[in-house]
């Protein structure tokens, strides 16, 4: 009985805890205006590997993740690799 009484209290106080510790309405920032799927219309990413003395494209994504995701295993490989943003006219 007793165990469940302190339990109770220290979830109450955490709880109570919790809740004004978060900032007020007042303080909150504002909502964050990126959005991924708008911000990137028009926006490609290749990765280019050194071949022979010059640098050859070895793939196009939409998604910079992707895009570094494939240079990391390029460079694992002990290839040299990078990144190039391309962006389209609107």
């Amino acid at each position: 009985m007793i165990r469940k009484l302190i339990l109770s209290a220290v979830i109450a106080t955490g709880t109570l805890a919790g809740l004004t510790a978060g900032p007020s309405s007042a303080e909150a920032a504002a909502p964050a205006t990126f959005d991924r799927d708008h911000d990137h219309r028009g926006v490609r990413f290749e990765v280019l590997v050194r071949h022979r003395g010059h640098w050859e494209t070895y793939g196009t994504y939409r998604d910079r993740d992707d895009a570094q995701r494939v240079e990391r295993l390029l460079e694992r490989q002990g290839r040299d690799a990078r990144i190039e943003v391309k962006r389209d006219r609107w």
